[in-house]
């Protein structure tokens, strides 16, 4: 009986740890595999943990950030991402026609256009001496001929891989070391929680309406 016990107790932990072993790859997947044209997985349910969500332009272009190398590093990138995300969010709010869309492009304008100016204060506060211009390549497609669901589903396929890079760049801060004051790393780990959060929001506004 004992051994029986025993079997059956490696055999689950086995199970379990190969469940785990899976998501773990496919997290990893997600989130380095740029070459795959993922525009093939938009059909159906296909999208689910993340993956289908960005056309082949997107992906051709080499939007995902590359890592961070400083404090410094990180402020620039992040302000002209929020810059982005704010733009497409504006497009959103004078063309949607669902209220939940046009409360989360408000709620993206007014939080991330905050975040923007208290970013701008600290680089010239922190870093008066250094260039602060940054090579960004655009990870939203142009939304502004896109009406009614098209924009909507555009809108929330794009920016769910664009706060997922806001939520790296913010965690790679969090755990470089390359924090040299001490505001830095609460308003980093607010932007990767809030995003975080934000992204299981949409992902679940595209099951329920697409």
């Amino acid at each position: 009986m004992k051994k029986k016990t025993i079997v059956i107790l490696g055999v689950t932990l086995a199970a379990v740890l190969l469940i785990l072993f899976g998501m773990m790859t496919y997290i990893i997947f997600l989130l380095t595999n740029n070459g795959t044209d993922r525009q093939n997985l938009n059909n159906g349910p296909g999208w689910m943990m993340g993956s289908g969500m960005m056309n082949s332009e997107m992906i051709d272009s080499g939007m995902m950030h590359e890592s961070i190398e400083s404090e410094h590093d990180y402020l620039v990138h992040m302000i002209a991402h929020h810059e982005e995300a704010v733009s497409s969010a504006n497009i959103l709010k004078a063309n949607t026609q669902r209220e939940e869309m046009k409360k989360f492009a408000d709620d993206i304008i007014k939080t991330q256009s905050a975040e923007i100016e208290q970013m701008k204060i600290w680089l010239n506060t922190w870093y008066p001496n250094e260039d602060h211009a940054v090579d960004y390549q655009p990870m939203m497609r142009d939304l502004t001929n896109l009406q009614g669901d098209a924009l909507d589903q555009a809108f929330l396929q794009d920016m769910i891989f664009h706060h997922m890079d806001a939520v790296m760049m913010s965690q790679q801060l969090i755990t470089s070391g390359f924090d040299k004051h001490s505001e830095i790393i609460p308003f980093a780990e607010t932007i990767r929680n809030t995003q975080r959060d934000e992204i299981h929001m949409m992902r679940n506004w595209l099951v329920e309406w697409f």
